[in-house]
């Protein structure tokens, strides 16, 4: 497959300021990466308006999350996306964040819910999963869930499966989404043995995520029994809804792909797989690159 310029020169620029370095981390150095992480998330998100002209962007308090809720200016949205953005739990969103949801609701009928939800090291993963089903809660009281899908990229895909663990193993009354529709996620924190060895493999081809992050990132999100929310592949996925599954071949979650297929066949939850060639880890956020512009598409038909 040919790679665009564009996108051969983002890598390089990933490749140049050792991106994937900047977080392989291990003790007291990861220590201090988690503090400089929470500094950035108090930092208040950006609205690029310039770029959201002719949609409506509404903020909502949910039990104490925020959330922006944006749809096309004049539309009657049918449908609602529950936006999880990614970033490994400690990483906030950014403006383009906001430009994707703006892209989903045009391109895909829907009010899109974005939820900032609580982050580590400050919160727990059962706090984040809380929240977020506290959000989805109230996105139920104006939309049926057979209207609703959930989008996750990166660790926000790995969130969006968490929130239907909890929603299936601590009982909560909530039917779950119509369609899982999942970028990159993580789907078993810390990794196998047979999970590893693929990761330390593909580390060479990956720009951005280092194999050890997923060891360092565990404990700080979930110990004892709450360990189950960072490991979907553990979890009986019986009755879950369809799932549309992206990952890039030059990324180290790639590794997860096989052992979804499996438990996907296992436990008969429909399953779309959608594979880059030569792409980065969540190369559709890079909104100017061809190779994103194209996978956006696939977002959008899946969302649909």
């Amino acid at each position: 497959m040919k790679l665009s310029i564009r996108y051969r020169l983002v890598r390089l620029l990933f490749q140049i300021l050792r991106v994937n370095k900047l977080l392989d981390k291990q003790g007291e150095d990861f220590q201090k990466l988690l503090e400089r992480y929470r500094e950035k998330q108090k930092i208040p998100l950006k609205v690029p308006y310039g770029k959201l002209k002719g949609f409506i962007i509404e903020e909502k308090n949910v039990a104490g999350t925020k959330v922006f809720v944006i749809s096309e200016s004049g539309a009657k949205p049918k449908n609602a996306v529950l936006y999880l953005f990614g970033g490994g739990y400690i990483l906030p969103p950014d403006p383009g964040d906001l430009v994707l949801c703006a892209q989903i609701a045009k391109h895909c009928g829907a009010e899109v819910w974005f939820p900032l939800y609580p982050m580590a090291p400050e919160n727990r993963l059962v706090q984040t999963v809380g929240a977020v089903v506290n959000v989805y809660a109230e996105l139920l009281k104006t939309h049926t869930a057979e209207t609703v899908r959930f989008f996750g990229t990166s660790s926000g895909g790995g969130l969006a499966l968490s929130v239907c663990m909890f929603i299936r193993h601590e009982k909560v009354n909530l039917p779950l989404p119509q369609k899982l529709v999942l970028q990159s996620p993580g789907l078993q924190i810390p990794p196998s043995e047979s999970q590893r060895e693929k990761m330390d493999s593909l580390a060479k081809l990956d720009v951005m995520i280092p194999p050890r992050f997923f060891d360092s990132i565990a404990p700080v999100l979930a110990t004892g029994d709450e360990a189950y929310l960072l490991s979907p592949l553990l979890f009986d996925l019986t009755g879950f809804p369809q799932i549309d599954l992206f990952y890039g071949t030059h990324e180290v979650m790639f590794a997860y792909l096989f052992d979804m297929v499996d438990a996907c066949k296992k436990y008969g939850v429909p399953l779309n797989v959608h594979i880059g060639q030569g792409m980065m880890h969540c190369w559709g956020a890079m909104e100017a690159v061809p190779e994103a512009k194209a996978v956006r598409k696939e977002y959008f038909a899946a969302l649909n």
